[in-house]
């Protein structure tokens, strides 16, 4: 019941006004410099638009955004600016709805867009709003180069602290290329065998090192005990009992 009387309204909307409703958009379509955007309306009721004519056209300056007529899409009055840039759906025309596809839009692009079918006087408005990009994107660009300009300058300013950390850093490498390097060295030994000898032959030199050194003091102590002897016998200062206590 609802829908039989909705249809009535709008047959009688038809009759009264000569135009049937269109749905317009809502809200405007914003969109980046070089983006693609979609323009679209829909009627309601839905009607097959597909063997109608469809025009797209710019409100503020006149200009034909897209011409479609003849069951087909017509290029010669479209202005030189969307030539090659604009597609219509023509599949969405059968549901009644105007699909406008405009590639890569411009600043020059912004505006209202007119969707219009003349043998039904019907039409719908879209506003679309191009915004400019890179302005924030390119001071930032211009405050990373002034940075790394500077970057420079710093180096000039503050050369002995970072040569000293050069400098602490180079010698650090080369303490760790030096242990590395006796690790490696004592690892290779140790797998051959050579680090035993070594160890024994270390040993060997070492004994022998204390061997001569308790000879060099028996003969030390012999001197000694030898020039008691001959003091006590010169001056009788010592007697034997002396001489021993003395050596011991």
């Amino acid at each position: 019941m609802e829908g039989i009387l909705l249809k009535i309204i709008l047959l009688f909307a038809v009759t009264v006004t000569g135009e049937p409703p269109a749905m317009y958009q809502a809200q405007p379509i914003k969109a980046a410099e070089g983006d693609d955007v979609t323009l679209q309306c829909r009627l309601d009721p839905p009607v097959n638009l597909s063997a109608f004519t469809v025009d797209w056209t710019r409100l503020d300056n006149k200009d034909i955004v897209h011409v479609y007529r003849h069951q087909q899409d017509d290029p010669d009055p479209q202005t030189d600016q969307y030539r090659g840039r604009t597609t219509l759906l023509h599949e969405d025309l059968i549901r009644g709805v105007l699909t406008l596809h405009i590639s890569s839009v411009k600043l020059s692009d912004r505006g209202l867009y007119k969707g219009f079918v003349p043998k039904l006087k019907t039409s719908c408005v879209v506003d679309l709003i191009v915004e400019t990009v890179g302005k924030d994107q390119q001071n930032e660009t211009k405050r990373d180069d002034s940075s790394t300009t500077g970057s420079p300058e710093e180096e000039e300013t503050e050369p002995d602290g970072r040569g000293g950390g050069n400098k602490i850093a180079g010698r650090a490498g080369i303490i760790s290329s030096v242990i590395l390097c006796v690790v490696v060295v004592v690892l290779l030994l140790r797998k051959n065998g050579t680090i035993r000898k070594l160890q024994h032959f270390i040993s060997m030199v070492f004994q022998g090192l204390t061997q001569q050194t308790q000879n060099n003091r028996s003969r030390q102590l012999e001197t000694r005990e030898e020039k008691f002897k001959f003091f006590s016998r010169g001056s009788g200062c010592f007697d034997e009992s002396d001489i021993v206590t003395v050596s011991s």
